[in-house]
């Protein structure tokens, strides 16, 4: 099969390869698409360790499944998202099914190989049907993006009547705004610093903040004016990975209201509340953070999709090939992604 291997100091080569063999309760999927973005940018830098090289990126991954053992499993010629976190499957955290947390858990395209190539093996246990029909550009959206976006709303609570606030409006912002609207949050408003992805999230939000070049107090105060009264927000999702945006919703959340943290900040970084602190503390604000998805999560947003609750047209970019893939990672890394994910097409010969 063709693979797109990635070797140490982020160079890359299309290889033929064997197929993967399947260890006991995994399947093997053949690979329809991918998607490439800041992420695997960040892998090809040397963010994370691949246990080894070389390493076959893509977490996100659509395929058509081609062999499986067990008649629970989505059967052969069935079109699947897969969930890219494998846990350990026996310490208490997987048990509860919160593999993401897994103090053993490994990842698809980051320590184990993923999509970046003809055929993947994937857990069994790890695989979704979707809707018959549904976009390849769309459907990459629903390996990562939509169940992050869930995950991050139910550790949230968010519930009917609740007024949120997103900060950071790329990809992941972007379906934040759209999944927390599903489950029934009545105010949405976006927070970025570029009116272009402000303007892409409107349809699903009731007002937009430009903050660039605006210190957190300040940029908090124009949130609360734009929210209206009563003054703050239930819940900050802050998905744009900057210390300024953590501070700006330290500042703008309401009296017993939830900060969450889901953007990673690179580098030295410090929450400082000079004077605040005791007026944080007497709000009793939560601040907590989140981290990947459940298989749960991915259940929960296939219906949201299915039932056309989220439109995922706005996050993706355009399509390549696997022999585009290293230009463009090194594109990426340059100039940034304009808040989308290029759509990778590894059917494509």
């Amino acid at each position: 099969m063709r693979a797109l291997g990635m070797y140490e100091g982020g160079r890359f080569e299309l290889e033929d390869i064997p197929v993967p063999e399947t260890p006991p309760g995994w399947g093997l999927i053949r690979t329809i698409a991918s998607a490439a973005g800041l992420f695997q940018a960040q892998m090809a830098a040397g963010m994370l360790d691949t246990l080894g090289f070389p390493r076959i990126l893509g977490h996100e991954i659509v395929g058509e499944v081609v062999e499986v053992s067990s008649d629970a499993a989505p059967q052969p010629g069935s079109v699947v998202i897969v969930d890219a976190v494998v846990g350990c499957g026996v310490c208490e955290w997987c048990i509860r099914g919160d593999d993401m947390i897994c103090p053993w858990m490994r990842h698809l395209g980051i320590n184990i190989d993923g999509g970046f190539a003809d055929y993947v093996a994937v857990p069994e246990s790890h695989m979704f049907p979707i809707k018959p029909g549904t976009p390849v550009e769309e459907a990459v959206m629903l390996g990562s993006a939509v169940p992050a976006s869930v995950h991050a709303s139910r550790r949230a609570g968010v519930r009917g009547g609740h007024r949120v606030v997103v900060t950071g409006v790329g990809s992941i912002g972007l379906t934040i705004c759209q999944v927390a609207r599903a489950m029934g949050a009545t105010s949405v408003v976006a927070v970025d610093i570029a009116d272009d992805r402000l303007e892409a999230a409107a349809p699903w939000t009731d007002g937009a903040v430009n903050v660039s070049g605006v210190e957190p107090r300040e940029a908090a105060r124009m949130v609360r004016d734009t929210l209206g009264p009563p003054a703050g927000a239930d819940i900050v999702f802050e998905a744009a990975g900057h210390i300024n945006s953590v501070a700006l919703g330290v500042h703008a959340v309401r009296r017993g209201g939830i900060v969450l943290l889901m953007g990673i900040c690179e580098g030295r970084t410090s929450i400082t509340f000079d004077s605040f602190l005791r007026d944080f503390l007497s709000r009793e604000v939560s601040l907590i953070t989140t981290f990947g998805f459940t298989r749960q999560d991915f259940v929960t947003g296939n219906r949201l999709h299915a039932a056309g609750s989220l439109d995922l047209t706005a996050l993706t970019g355009e399509t390549i090939t696997l022999e585009r893939v290293p230009a463009a990672l090194a594109e990426i890394a340059a100039s940034g992604t304009l808040g989308k994910r290029l759509v990778v097409d590894v059917a494509i010969s």
